[in-house]
């Protein structure tokens, strides 16, 4: 399709609408449905190929990725959990980063007629899928009520072992274009590089929280965080460290610390808001381009190295979570069995691979081997690792499979029940009914209407974290009714913009406890959780 890249834009913004819109009718992921449609159209040549430079992928796409993610992690619950979080994302990583190579290696040494796969092609494949990005894996517990402290542990070791494996791909892609190679060396310059860079985006994060207490704008402050999150990547490159650890370690004093200290109720929603949709966009926008790129790389030929790439990363992630696992129970809470095989299973590929493969230069050696290799382990981690790994949870034991179902279930029918009721008024009122066949109608209809309420609170009983998740949908409605109701008033002349100002950042500051509180709350604690 001969597009301009504005119509390329425009398209794949329509798409990702689409797809959300149609997810929320559905019990599929928005990632997931995104890859598939990428893939279909792309099979049917639909979807235009965007040009996208390696420069305008690592430099744009990735801070934005990880700042979001790193804004709205807390750091009290990030050190309640580091231990065993630091465990994964580091001996973890390296792990991953030397069984998944060897395993690869080896097995392009087994395929008589193979393509030359040396071991710097290996590791830097090893490093790519190293990375995770359990997005929907963890919308998937919010809804499911896993224990939080799982949860946590996902995604606090996605965050760092993200910028773990692209700073070990920066060092194994020299390799692999054929720079000499020292493992004392390489090895001071990933630990210099990780500390350096975690360090600057600290340092960077507070200083501009300072700078955000000065004024009280949101749209300016969303401008200074945009600013913090590529400052702290370029400054950190230039330096030669690392800008990913740099844009985490903003991120985490931004999203903690800048919130709490320079940041109005309000500016404090917006900046929120923002993130989430940038980084809403980016993974839009990265998910299609899987499709894309499966219609540029052929499958076919390559079906052993398929295979291989997808076997090795499972292998990989194996010695990643069982290998650190006893690690863990000496310096920390132990890790039952059943979340050892979450964390084995739950350990998605998705955006942070798609933009280290794309970030791949065009001219180095097997670059498309690299490529058909990598979305290969993508796609079988977003569709079949993530449209199972309910069922794993539920064969583990970890949610209770009818309750949600049966609540579910019972308001479904109140609601609808509620409808009759209405409807039934208004056949009354238009005289398409007789008073006395509404009298014959109206009680049977009531007690079945209190027949369902009992049933519903009986249901409620056993899933509290769909009544819970209730409340604060019930709680966030009605403070936005009071927001509208507070610029009803300004607009009818009630009160003034000053005041009408005020009493906007009052209700935004109890939005925002309440966003807080329910962070915080997460999915109910799971009573195997002091194992």
């Amino acid at each position: 399709m001969g597009l301009g890249i504005e119509a390329q834009a425009l398209w794949l913004l329509i798409i990702a609408a689409a797809v959300a819109m149609f997810t929320k009718y559905i019990r599929l992921p928005y990632t997931i449905a995104l890859v598939i449609v990428g893939i279909v159209m792309g099979a049917l040549d639909l979807l235009p190929q965007m040009l996208l430079t390696p420069e305008l992928v690592f430099h744009i796409f990735l801070p934005i990725l990880l700042f979001e993610a790193a804004f709205n992690i807390d750091i009290l619950d990030l050190q309640k959990n580091a231990r065993s979080i630091a465990m994964l994302a580091l001996p973890g990583v390296l792990l991953a980063t030397t069984v998944t190579p060897v395993v690869t290696y080896f097995g392009f040494q087994l395929w008589n007629g193979g393509p030359d796969f040396s071991w710097g092609h290996a590791f830097l494949f090893g490093a790519i899928v190293a990375a995770t990005d359990p997005i929907s894996v963890l919308a998937l517990f919010k809804e499911l009520g896993v224990t939080r402290r799982l949860s946590l542990i996902i995604e606090g070791e996605s965050i760092f072992n993200d910028g773990v494996a692209v700073v070990l791909f920066g060092v194994l892609l020299g390799i692999a274009q054929g720079d000499d190679f020292n493992l004392l060396s390489a090895g001071r310059q990933f630990v210099v590089s990780v500390v350096g860079g975690g360090g600057i985006g600290v340092l960077l994060g507070l200083a501009m929280a300072k700078v955000m207490s000065l004024v009280d704008d949101h749209l300016i402050e969303i401008t200074l965080t945009t600013i913090l999150a590529f400052s702290a990547y370029l400054l950190a490159e230039h330096l030669h460290i690392s800008g990913v650890m740099a844009v985490i370690g903003a991120g985490l004093m931004t999203g903690n610390y800048g919130t709490r200290w320079a940041m109005s109720p309000t500016t404090r929603i917006s900046v929120s808001d923002f993130w989430e949709y940038a980084a809403f966009l980016v993974n839009s926008v990265l998910c299609l381009m899987i499709g894309i790129e499966v219609k540029i790389v052929s499958f076919g030929p390559l079906w052993v190295a398929v295979l291989l790439a997808v076997a090795a990363m499972i292998c990989g992630r194996a010695a990643a979570v069982f290998c650190t696992a006893p690690l863990i129970g000496k310096v920390d809470k132990p890790l039952p069995g059943s979340w050892q095989g979450v964390l084995f299973w739950g350990g998605i590929r998705g955006a942070i691979c798609m933009v280290l493969a794309l970030s791949l230069p065009i001219d180095l050696p097997l670059r498309q081997l690299l490529m058909a290799m990598i979305f290969a382990v993508v796609i079988f981690s977003l569709l079949v690792q993530g449209l199972s790994i309910k069922m794993v949870l539920r064969k583990l034991g970890l949610i209770r499979g009818d309750s949600q179902q049966s609540y579910e279930t019972r308001k479904g029918e109140v609601f609808a029940l509620g409808r009759v009721q209405l409807e039934l008024e208004q056949m009354v009122g238009r005289g398409l009914l007789t008073q006395s066949n509404y009298e014959l109608l109206a009680p049977r209809l009531q007690d079945r209407v209190k027949e369902l309420h009992m049933d519903l609170e009986e249901a409620a009983a056993e899933h509290q974290n769909a009544v819970a998740e209730e409340l604060h949908l019930a709680e966030e409605r009605l403070l936005h009714a009071e927001k509208d109701g507070i610029r009803e008033a300004y607009l009818a002349g009630v009160v003034s913009e000053k005041v009408m100002k005020k009493l906007l950042s009052q209700v935004d500051e109890r939005l925002f406890l309440l966003e807080i509180s329910t962070k915080k709350r997460g999915a109910p604690t799971d009573p195997k959780e002091s194992v």
